[in-house]
């Protein structure tokens, strides 16, 4: 069950009308059963992987809570960790593996493979993955209590409007909402929100990002009859469709809770108007963001401070800047790793650490101007060329190209000219709105209007928009596969 299909349009309602209905005492109940089925509607047998998960992370979190030594609690964490990630590489990196193994045996023995070597990777397991190791790292640190009801602690881990692609709670905020009274009484500011959002939400993946998508993949599909002006133009709508197809996901995820009452992180916040790549990634994907300076840059950090403390490397090199280095590049390898098993994640991850690298060393500030701004956009779209290649040859290829070859502009004809019309035209609408937002948000508004019917044209004009432009196929969304 997609976000953007008929049957979850039909099937929110339905669970929202239910929930506040439903007796305080039996809403985690509720959620819990919609959001398992929700889950079991794309292999329900899969719904094993995360129930194990949910079982493992519970039942050792209340035992390391309980234990009075430091090295007991020590060794139930490393336990812990090595299950969860285990499980996490087991599924999603030994396809890789598995992929040579049976591209080799297939060669010298046709049709011998058993199909039951073959795994399939139970979608969201890397956000609710991180999100459950998110919870045991709380306990561990006496951030929290453990969380004693099985059936809470199984919805904060499977809650439906987060366990596919995010945003990736923390048990400190989320937790407690499934427990507060006041989520009993119906809020009309909070239905109002969570649809605007939802409208958005639909506005960026099926106008910009699927509309976007058609054009993008005909050029990287054959990228060996393109020239560099046709490259330059695809990453640059390649940047609003991930941007568009990831926010718009994150906005209807965020939009659903809304409408129950709950209260989500914010996933994105406009991080094209970001003038350097530290700022970049305080507005890109800000949950993983911040797990991994929470759970992974900060620990790395004070970790290389023992090992580089009171020495200068060949003078030159500060231990504060040699410390700053070797953290933000590890983060950034396993952030390029965990979108997956390919070496053009690798490289993509390595160049965001790189690039935090030259920005600390040369001390280069956030000024908020426009020169700052293209620089900023332009080092991100060089690194979307890795992300979006298929392999690191296509990539070089892609690269070189521009270089050298700039060619003409890939015009598509007929009927397919009209995919990146409409797409341009959307993203023309949604950058004069962030645009406004970022530079005028004092300025009037028409969907925060004060006026309620100025508020109701401008959604229903972007509905229109959306039935007018939108594509309805049902397309999954890109972050699902991370």
């Amino acid at each position: 069950m997609f976000f953007n299909s008929i049957q979850y349009i039909l099937f929110l309602p339905i669970v929202v009308v239910l929930f506040y209905i439903t007796p305080l005492r039996f809403r985690w109940l509720l959620l819990l059963s919609t959001s398992y089925y929700f889950y079991m509607c794309w292999i329900p047998e899969l719904i094993i992987v995360i129930v194990a998960s949910t079982l493992v992370n519970y039942t050792f979190a209340i035992s390391i809570s309980k234990q009075t030594t430091q090295s007991r609690k020590k060794l139930l964490l490393i336990s812990t960790l090595i299950l969860n990630l285990g499980t996490l590489i087991v599924f999603k990196y030994l396809g890789v593996v598995r992929e040579i193994i049976h591209s080799l045996y297939s060669t010298n023995n046709p049709g011998n493979l058993s199909s039951a070597f073959f795994l399939i990777a139970p979608i969201g397991i890397s956000y609710y993955t991180l999100q459950s190791l998110s919870y045991i790292l709380d306990v561990y640190y006496g951030k929290r209590k453990a969380e004693r009801h099985p059936g809470i602690f199984a919805l904060y881990v499977a809650f439906f409007p987060l366990i596919l692609s995010g945003p990736i709670e923390r048990s400190t905020h989320l937790l407690p909402q499934f427990r507060e009274k006041e989520r009993i009484k119906l809020n009309s500011t909070n239905i109002e929100e969570g649809i605007k959002l939802i409208i958005f939400g639909y506005f960026l993946k099926l106008v910009i990002a699927d509309r976007t998508s058609i054009y993008v993949d005909a050029v990287f599909g054959n990228i060996q009859r393109h020239g560099g002006i046709t490259f330059i133009v695809t990453i640059i709508l390649y940047s609003f469709q991930i941007y568009s197809d990831f926010a718009g996901y994150s906005a209807i995820a965020i939009g659903s809770a809304r409408l129950m009452g709950f209260d989500v992180y914010q996933n994105f916040n406009r991080p094209y108007f970001s003038s350097t790549i530290r700022e970049f990634w305080t507005r890109w994907h800000i949950s993983l963001s911040i797990w991994l300076r929470d759970y992974l840059f900060n620990p790395l950090t004070f970790y290389f401070m023992r090992v580089f403390r009171k020495e200068c490397y060949l003078k030159i090199i500060s231990p504060e800047l040699l410390t700053y280095a070797f953290s933000a590049f590890i983060t950034f390898v396993i952030c390029g790793l965990w979108h997956g098993a390919r070496f053009t994640f690798l490289i993509w991850g390595s160049l965001h650490g790189i690039y935090l690298i030259i920005e600390r060393a040369t001390k280069r500030k956030s000024d908020k101007t426009i020169l700052n701004i293209i620089i900023t956009y332009i080092m991100i779209l060089f690194t979307w060329i890795f992300f979006r290649s298929d392999n690191v040859n296509d990539a070089f290829l892609i690269i070189r190209t521009i270089f050298t070859h700039p060619g003409s502009l890939y015009i598509p004809f007929d009927n397919d000219v009209v995919a990146p019309v409409y797409a341009i035209l959307g993203i023309l609408i949604l950058v004069v709105m962030e645009v406004k937002k970022e530079f005028f948000n004092q300025k009037f508004s028409l969907t925060n209007n004060k006026n309620e019917y100025v508020r109701m044209i401008s959604f229903g004009l972007m509905i229109f928009l959306i039935l007018y432009l939108g594509v309805f196929d049902a397309s999954q969304f890109m972050y699902f596969k991370f």
